[in-house]
């Protein structure tokens, strides 16, 4: 199987989703460069968002701190929506789905052990960062959900 050679994506907040009493750091990520200040399409973005509020039993179901992020990915060949929370303070929990290449986005849970590609791992990275310097140093809850990964390519 061929190997890719890497090519800088396009990296962006999508701000942050609070889903009934969670704050959810979104971030977007995208093949192709931004249309007129739009990072993602704001159909596949809302369906990202649903997906993970109709999904938030399975967060709720572990000891949880109400926050977390989620990975919204417009790769070259499918959609994926990573979403991550911590739990027993540093131990990460991630559900994954995905969505066609082309047409309306539809999310559903994938079948595969899937963790991350090489682009979603830069914001995974950023976020585990982020967090052992606030939140495992002692400083507020907010100082972690005001830490982003800045825009840009990557």
């Amino acid at each position: 199987m061929p190997i890719p050679l890497y090519t800088p994506r396009h990296f962006g907040r999508l701000g942050t989703w609070h889903i009934s009493g969670w704050s959810i750091k979104a971030y977007g990520i995208s093949v192709s460069p931004p249309q007129q200040d739009q990072l993602l399409q704001p159909d596949l973005i809302s369906q990202a968002h649903a997906f993970v509020e109709a999904n938030l039993a399975r967060m709720e179901g572990t000891p949880h701190y109400s926050v977390g992020f989620a990975i919204l990915h417009h790769g070259s060949s499918v959609k994926t929506l990573l979403t991550q929370w911590c739990t027993n303070e540093c131990v990460c929990m991630q559900y994954a789905a995905q969505s066609s290449y082309s047409g309306k986005p539809q999310f559903s849970l994938t079948k595969s052990d899937l963790m991350a590609c090489a682009y979603e791992l830069v914001a995974i990275d950023f976020e585990r960062r982020a967090w052992i310097s606030t939140v495992m140093s002692g400083k507020p809850m907010q100082k972690y959900l005001e830490s982003w990964l800045p825009d840009g390519l990557y």
